[in-house]
């Protein structure tokens, strides 16, 4: 009997594990994380801006465009009165995406080392002033970015137009707009045109700009036959009476 006993609940750890796993993962899924909220999108770039705070101020101090999917929303309720935000505005005047602010819009000082024990220690703190860098997804077609305070108060506008690619003026200005970066304005699909050759355009425009201002005699013409006229005499009458003082000298 007791063998048959043993057999019967020789299952029992490996199931009741199984649904310890089931319970661990149902508590933990209750915190979202952007990849598995359908709610969140992805940009293929971000930007990053560099900003330097001082009391209430933003003053922009470089931008930084960034390979890596960036996470954003369509719309900002889960951070409204709890979280800094800001949101990406087209061209168009079409809101884009909204973002979540990290920290706060507040310059963050973090120290870390080892205690006696060796123990690692550390804190993080709030500084009046100081440098801080905001990352939002980047749109081609993102003309300024507004960004909010927990409270829902807009604290700062960012030009992001120095960024884009696409101004949605329904031309498509080549090279910078393509099919691929602006759909929105090629509506013909044109090809990315390569940078290099971009830039052999721009310096041959110049060569040829360099050479137009460089004017010969003879392209003035009749103009051109007097002033070498002119030039000739001069230099004859010059020479004539510096040879005449020199021989009463």
């Amino acid at each position: 009997m007791k063998g048959i006993r043993l057999k019967k609940y020789k299952y029992f750890p490996i199931i009741a594990i199984f649904f310890f796993l089931i319970c661990d993962s149902a508590v933990h899924g209750q915190a979202v994380q952007p990849d598995q909220d359908s709610t969140f999108k992805k940009s293929s770039k971000t930007l990053d801006v560099k900003l330097y705070k001082k009391g209430s101020n933003y003053e922009i101090r470089g931008f930084e465009v960034t390979t890596g999917e960036f996470s954003y929303k369509t719309d900002y309720q889960s951070w409204q009165g709890k979280s800094a935000n800001g949101k990406v505005i087209s061209f168009g005047d079409k809101i884009l995406g909204y973002f979540i602010v990290n920290y706060n819009l507040k310059p963050i000082y973090c120290s870390d080392g080892t205690n006696e024990e060796g123990n690692p220690t550390g804190e993080c703190q709030e500084l009046p002033e100081g440098s801080l860098t905001v990352q939002l997804p980047y749109f081609p077609n993102g003309k300024y970015a507004d960004i909010y305070d927990p409270s829902g108060k807009k604290v700062l506008t960012i030009d992001l137009t120095s960024k884009a690619t696409c101004n949605e003026n329904d031309q498509c200005d080549r090279p910078i707009e393509d099919g691929e970066n602006c759909p929105q304005d090629c509506k013909g699909g044109e090809p990315k045109i390569d940078p290099a050759v971009v830039q052999l355009a721009a310096n041959n425009q110049a060569t040829t700009q360099e050479a137009e201002k460089k004017t010969s005699l003879a392209d003035l013409g009749w103009w051109g036959i007097a002033i070498l006229i002119v030039l000739i005499a001069g230099g004859a009458i010059g020479y004539y009476v510096y040879r005449r003082n020199k021989k009463y000298t």
